[in-house]
């Protein structure tokens, strides 16, 4: 099996790893903690979560090729946090325009948008859950760092029990009131940290 990392060919045996996913661990254990897999390639293919699993136990001399392509941490929480405070004001309209047509004659264009609302609402938690186990900033421990995830689940949890009962009321009330205020705290903590984080590596 051929081997690229970052574009490199590099002899598999290097990491003495006899299956797929004995050889991306040690590939990660190898990077860790200056860079991490951002994405791979199998057999020319895009290589996803699902289909790592799926293969994980496959042998390496059944597998044509691997490449492999890394980030820098501190690169990879920098273009994160670029992307949230791009795309948190991005939300935030989306939550009030949520509100609009729901409390308009089409309801049903509202539940629209807050389907689409809620796809983005959970990319952004993920980049949060990201962020939080790569950044490495001096005197801060990740938790003071990141803004509270548990409360956010609670209310998406809150809004999903809304949209159950057909209760547009609550369902307006928790978009305006509790979410909104929640992104507003998001757009902060991200430019906070994106500061912090600049001013590190700048010292």
């Amino acid at each position: 099996m051929k081997l690229k990392l970052d574009g490199l060919e590099i002899d598999p045996g290097t990491f003495g790893a006899e299956t797929l996913s004995g050889l991306i661990q040690t590939v990660e254990r190898s990077l860790a903690p200056a860079r991490v897999i951002i994405s791979m390639n199998l057999d020319g293919r895009p290589l996803g979560q699902q289909e790592e699993h799926a293969r994980a136990a496959e042998g390496l001399d059944t597998l044509e090729s691997l490449d492999i392509n890394t980030q820098r941490v501190d690169e990879l929480v920098r273009n994160t946090l670029e992307t949230l405070t791009d795309y948190l004001p991005r939300l935030i309209e989306q939550q009030d325009d949520c509100v609009i047509l729901l409390q308009g004659e089409d309801e049903k264009q509202g539940h629209t948008a807050l389907g689409r609302l809620i796809d983005g609402l959970l990319m952004v938690s993920t980049a949060w859950k990201g962020i939080a186990q790569t950044i490495k900033i001096p005197d801060y421990r990740p938790e003071e760092l990141i803004p509270d995830i548990q409360g956010f689940n609670s209310i998406l949890h809150s809004i999903a029990e809304a949209q159950e009962a057909d209760d547009i009321v609550r369902l307006c009330d928790l978009l305006q009131f509790e979410l909104g205020p929640t992104l507003e705290t998001w757009l902060e903590k991200a430019g906070e940290i994106r500061d912090l984080e600049a001013s590190h590596n700048v010292s």
